[in-house]
């Protein structure tokens, strides 16, 4: 679990039934304690964030995934022990592991031995068949969520992942999930299956065996391109470990193999006493003894709601030169880490106009109404005079049937930000993250420029929100209008704002031509 520290001043001193004696840290759910039970078990609680908690959605999908996770029978996870969906900040508790994460001890003392990969392989891939027995599928699984015990490891935080889809967080554009572990299926959104997390125990072998993930470092958009377009780097993963963890980075999920599978491969554990490097087992035992040490029962404090916590991050892509739009400033990329605060760009917005088709309508109609009246015989005018009227009046008419049906139809929203493009019609909205763009460009057709965005190939095509968005064209796919019902100065001025947003925020795949 998490590193021991003082409870802060706004904590509870109860969650429960259980006594409050530390404060382990914070996580995509929230707030995470160390407590005792009455009968003196230590216990770790899981409370949820202020935000969560007001959302329906997120307590039944959380009774759900707690229910499920109460049933993962076998070794190698925290037990839930006890939960609480229904209160005012829902909760759940676990048993508490006194030893580090694979995360922290392999950044403290170095990638493990190969014999101690392998029985982390063994004990994780043990872990997933309780998990998937049970109708679960983990989904973050990651060097922060499994835990380093003196008899094997623990894998934590399963159910909770699922309980966080379609939550406010997820809903606000925050991918779940860690760049560099995700499975290429939920980078570009496809089914996620218990072989999702098949891939991500591979890249966790890898991080155990290398200290560093299968993917490299970077940004997320760079990562999860790694994850998609490119081979895993597994030149320092040692000979003997490469057999077992190449076929669970295969792309294709349904030839990866099973959890139970992989554990007829990795065979039985060595009869070694301890499976862990001595400096590690000195970590264990340093946990061990910081339980023993903690009081019965913590100070007493005067208490206070806790502040709404931070969700997870992402890191936006590498910046270009700042769009003549957004004075807001760049955010530094970081790494997913709950911990830390960060002040994320709004983006650039451009929207189409219901009221500026209206007006040009309108004008086209009384253009037209005039010219029919020119155009008619008992005018008087002359011939030529009326032929080029009733010309005149054809054409406005049809350019004001056409203002008119386009004016009928649901404004588009287009925002340009560090995630992404998000396009919506006020009912739907379809997001195409940075890294599932190949290519982004504007095409000035005459009068008539587009955004026009070509995909990754794994990525699906979205469904069309209306004019034309989401369209085919020249092997990629017309998204958003740029300005087509406005004047031709302000339309020129969103092309230059689009393109300077397009720089600033998916540099890698604009296209300025």
């Amino acid at each position: 679990m998490g590193v021991v520290q003082p409870l802060p001043p706004n904590a509870p001193s109860r969650i429960g039934d259980y006594t409050l004696l530390a404060a382990l840290g914070r996580g995509a759910m929230g707030s995470v304690y160390l407590a005792r039970s009455r009968g003196g078990r230590p216990i770790a609680v899981k409370v949820a964030r202020a935000e969560l908690a007001d959302n329906p959605q997120f307590r039944e999908r959380f009774r759900r995934e707690v229910e499920m996770a109460r049933a993962v029978g076998g070794f190698w996870t925290a037990t839930v022990v006890d939960a609480d969906p229904d209160a005012d900040r829902p909760w759940m508790a676990t048993e508490y592991i006194p030893g580090p994460s694979l995360q922290q001890a392999v950044q403290d003392h170095g990638p493990l031995p190969e014999r101690a990969v392998r029985r982390l392989a063994g004990g994780l891939a043990e872990a997933l068949v309780a998990i998937h027995g049970a109708g679960l599928v983990h989904r973050d699984l990651k060097p922060s969520n499994v835990l380093l015990a003196d008899d094997g490891p623990r894998v934590i935080d399963f159910g909770i992942a699922r309980a966080l889809e379609h939550s406010a967080l997820t809903e606000a554009g925050i991918v779940f999930g860690t760049p560099g572990y995700l499975s290429p299926e939920q980078v570009v959104g496809h089914q996620i299956t218990t072989q999702s997390d098949v891939f991500a125990l591979g890249s966790v072998l890898v991080y155990a065996a290398t200290g560093g993930g299968p993917f490299g470092e970077g940004a997320t958009s760079a990562l999860v391109y790694r994850v998609v377009h490119q081979e895993p780097d597994l030149t320092r993963v040692p000979p003997g470990l490469v057999p077992l963890i190449v076929p669970c980075l295969v792309r294709e999920p349904a030839n990866r193999p099973t959890p139970a599978r992989l554990l007829e491969a990795i065979g039985p554990p060595s009869a070694e006493p301890s499976w862990l490097p001595e400096r590690v087992r000195t970590m264990v035992e340093q946990r061990h003894t910081e339980l023993g040490n903690l009081p019965a029962k913590p100070p007493t404090r005067v208490l206070v709601d806790d502040p709404p916590p931070k969700p997870p991050t992402l890191v936006a892509p590498t910046p270009a030169p700042v769009p003549t739009r957004t004075p807001s400033p760049k955010a530094a990329p970081v790494r997913i880490e709950p911990e830390r605060k960060e002040v994320r760009p709004t983006g650039v917005r451009f929207k189409t106009s219901r009221m500026v088709g209206l007006s040009w309508a309108g004008a086209n109609v009384l253009a037209a109404v005039v010219t029919a009246s020119i155009a008619d015989p008992a005018a008087g005018a002359p011939g030529a005079v009326r032929l080029a009227a009733f010309l005149a009046f054809l054409a406005f008419a049809v350019a004001g049937v056409r203002l008119l049906v386009g004016a009928a139809r649901s404004p588009l929203t287009l925002d340009v930000g560090p995630d992404g493009i998000t396009l919506s019609n006020g009912t739907e909205s379809r997001r195409l993250p940075w890294y599932a763009i190949a290519r982004v460009k504007v095409e000035a057709h005459h009068a008539r420029p587009w955004l026009m965005v070509w995909l990754v190939p794994a990525a699906r095509t979205p469904a069309t929100l209306g004019r034309g968005s989401f369209t085919q064209h020249k092997g990629g796919l017309r998204v958003y209008p740029i300005s087509h019902e406005r004047y031709r100065k302000r339309r020129d001025r969103d092309v230059v704002e689009l393109r300077s947003a397009l720089a600033w925020y998916g540099s890698a795949a604009y296209d300025p031509r």
